[in-house]
């Protein structure tokens, strides 16, 4: 019985040291594991734009970082001490916050102090006025440091921050960073897309609309006239039949998710309601780089997609594409 009690006496620590060491390898791997999230993809950082691809990433997580206390703070104690400073953009439910401003001036310094013959153009410094050009001799960044900004405002997850890049007026770059699901989106032109570090596949089911997820914004548009056209079209999907039909509040996310097949489909700018560059460029670009086919709704055959359009389809294969076009038209 004394032997027992001893053995046990001196196993006790050992078991314990054990245990220890098991927590603290646990914790070490959920680290690296947390970091390989936010390294730069080996195909990505082959590209022609590994540097570009690495501060957008840089600027995009510290913007993200900047969102994440007040969205996990909604419904709190702590939320009444947040003032987001907001103010409308020409109507109440066009609108951006202290956050979307500090946001879009982060990301703008941190790109100007990199690649200082670089234009910009963000969603916040644009304002109301008219949209510059995408220049064709420079390279051009197109910011949203919020897109969402009313998910965001009202502590919904569906939020991100987008940073795209233009080169010879073409979107090449897309990075998305969605803070509250904490799911980072790189893609460059010809190498590939990635969530996470973590190559999307190709779109590989060509999917019917009765069998499609289907998404839709109503954006800005408000009145009798607009609200009867937004409505009619999602009434001609459902007589249809589709699997579900979803309402994000957010584009870039829109784009993103059927990407990664989240959705099948979305339409936005049924009667031109509000989409800007801001929101199609990073998402179009992953898109694109899983084999999503994107199209304005009014598109000219064989015309590639315009960046200032008012109208977008984007789709995870051309014949779904179609078959929405046809509804909604």
């Amino acid at each position: 019985m004394k032997n027992n009690r001893e053995t046990s006496a001196w196993l006790i620590p050992i078991v314990g040291v054990g245990v220890g060491l098991c927590i603290v390898d646990r914790m070490i791997r959920r680290k690296m594991q947390q970091n390989q999230k936010y390294e730069i993809p080996a195909e990505i950082r082959q590209s022609p734009f590994a540097r570009e691809a690495q501060v957008a990433v840089t600027l995009a997580l510290k913007a993200g970082r900047n969102m994440f206390s007040y969205c996990d703070e909604k419904g709190t104690e702590a939320e009444l001490h947040h003032n987001l400073g907001i103010s409308e953009k020409g109507q109440p439910e066009d609108f951006c916050t202290i956050i979307d401003v500090e946001n879009e001036r982060l990301v703008m310094q941190g790109l100007l102090e990199a690649f200082p013959t670089h234009k910009l153009i963000g969603e916040e410094t644009t304002g109301t006025g008219e949209i510059p050009p995408l220049s064709k001799e420079h390279p051009t960044w197109i910011i949203d440091p919020i897109d969402g900004t009313t998910n965001f405002v009202s502590g919904l997850p569906l939020t991100c921050v987008s940073i795209g890049l233009c080169v010879e007026g073409k979107p090449v770059l897309g990075v998305v960073y969605a803070p509250m699901t904490d799911e980072l989106y790189i893609a460059v032109s010809g190498h590939g897309a990635y969530r996470n570090g973590v190559r999307l596949r190709k779109q590989q089911i060509v999917k019917r609309m009765v069998d499609a997820v289907v998404g839709f914004e109503f954006g800005y548009a408000r009145g009798k006239e607009k609200s009867n056209k937004m409505l009619a079209a999602l009434g001609r999907i459902m007589e249809n039949g589709c699997r579900t039909t979803r309402s994000l509040g957010s584009g870039v996310l829109d784009l993103v998710y059927v990407a990664t097949g989240r959705l099948d489909v979305i339409y936005s700018g049924i009667t031109t309601e509000g989409w800007k560059p801001w929101d199609y460029c990073a998402g179009v670009v992953i898109a694109r780089e899983t084999g999503c086919v994107v199209e304005a709704i009014d598109q000219t055959k064989g015309a590639d997609f315009d960046l200032y359009s008012k109208s977008i389809i984007c789709a995870g294969s051309e014949a779904l594409l179609q078959e929405t076009r046809v509804l909604i038209s």
